[in-house]
């Protein structure tokens, strides 16, 4: 019975998504609002009864706003639920939306179990998930865009691909970087018939770029401009629109951040599967301070690179469409983060790190199965993530200070006395 349940993905991806939620979810009510939290209440409420824009990150797209405006009248108000839920609840959908993406890739409970469960279990993810901003909101919409696009192709269910391309448009609504495995997804439709074997659906290309114009560029600008519609209901006009996203991508290019984050934090993104780097929040409230430091899991983290090489290496031999895929979904998302000049923080990875995940989630089923992998050597790395993630938890959420053995991190990050550098 246990056995039968195991080979379920259903149940599988169910249950990590349970974990997942009561990890995003727990103590969520003691932890005090950062003063940026605060002010994203302030920018929804103004957003949504006036159309401006507010003084907290005003240069993302709008859909935070929505999504806390939304949590807050839920909850009757915002409390620590009212103004996070919105976060806590889509980054805790990522968990089996990733799962169902992996094994849509590979057929492959396994893959989609650890995938699932590595980033479940991921402390950067969940400390994201537990403050009101938008990383993990882009990144449960670009997921499930993902998923979309590859049952859209494996099955050539048009209405598939058109809801592929509304996840795209909604993710983008909230980070641009959305916009990158929508790349990767509309050239593998296109090419979908010559890529995979067998597959039977419509080679004429005048058919597939109107149904890519119609889907992947039509219905996501058209949401793009949805969530601007206080906005323009102030009297601003479509000009006045395309202006704005003009100075807004010279914003971007030009970005930079406080000094403590230019100078204190890892801010580059080739760092991230070298060695571990985290986020950091500081607030104080009511007399006492609360800091937050948010690692991703390393032993999970340093498996990305080793298992790009080991994927392309197969899949030089393989050529499959889901091995190939999950490399270029990889490569199209994280590559342009490295080129970038300017500074990327380590809490822009989600978007990256779930296609890394199950990238290392296949590395290590495909060493199973070729018997390089002993059950009790994958058991004895399992047990040692799960450690580091208990380890990292309370410092990932706003109990840093209240660990003694962490001291010697906290002084890391201090701001203080050239601290970090």
């Amino acid at each position: 019975m246990i056995r039968n349940a195991l080979s379920n993905k259903h149940i599988v991806i169910w249950s990590i998504f349970v974990l997942g939620f009561l990890l995003r979810g727990y103590g969520l009510s003691q932890q005090p609002a950062l003063d940026d939290e605060a002010a994203a209440a302030s920018a929804a409420v103004n957003y949504l009864s006036s159309g401006n824009f507010g003084v907290v990150m005003w240069y993302h797209p709008p859909l935070r706003n929505i999504v806390i405006f939304l949590s807050g009248e839920l909850f009757g108000g915002f409390s620590a639920w009212g103004l996070r839920f919105g976060s806590v609840l889509l980054g805790s959908l990522t968990v089996p939306a990733l799962g169902y993406t992996a094994y849509g890739l590979f057929r492959d409970v396994r893959i989609s179990a650890l995938a699932a469960f590595f980033l479940c279990i991921d402390p950067l993810h969940i400390s994201l998930s537990r403050e009101a901003f938008q990383e993990t909101t882009t990144t449960f919409f670009l997921v499930a865009g993902v998923w979309a696009a590859i049952h859209a192709i494996r099955k050539e269910r048009v209405l598939l691909v058109y809801l592929s391309g509304a996840l795209f448009g909604i993710s983008a609504t909230s980070k641009w970087h959305g916009f990158f495995p929508w790349t990767a997804s509309v050239a593998a439709y296109l090419a979908a018939p010559w890529l995979i074997e067998g597959q039977g659906g419509d080679r004429r290309l005048a058919y597939r770029f109107t149904t890519v114009l119609a889907a992947y560029v039509v219905i996501p600008l058209a949401i793009y401009l949805a969530v601007y519609t206080p906005w323009l209901y102030r009297g601003n006009s479509l000009a006045d629109f395309f202006r704005l996203q003009m100075w807004l991508i010279k914003h971007q290019y030009i970005y930079k951040g406080t000094p403590y984050t230019e100078d204190v934090l890892s801010h580059r993104a080739y760092q991230w599967f070298l060695w571990p780097v985290a986020w950091a929040d500081f607030v104080y409230y009511q007399g006492k301070g609360y800091l937050n430091i948010a690692y991703g899991n390393f032993a999970v983290w340093v498996l990305t690179l080793p298992a790009l090489v080991f994927a392309a290496k197969r899949w030089m031999r393989e050529k499959t469409f889901g091995l190939g895929f999950t490399i270029a979904l990889f490569l199209i998302s994280y590559v342009p983060l490295i080129l970038t000049t300017r500074s990327i923080w380590v809490f822009a990875a989600p978007a990256v790190i779930s296609f890394a995940f199950i990238l290392s989630a296949a590395m290590i089923t495909s060493l199973m199965d070729c018997s390089q992998l002993p059950g009790k050597a994958l058991t004895a790395y399992l047990v040692c993530a799960i450690c580091v993630s208990a380890l990292l938890y309370p410092l990932a959420t706003f109990k840093a200070l209240e660990s003694s053995w962490a001291r010697p991190i906290t002084e890391m990050y201090s701001p203080h006395d050239g601290a970090g550098k």
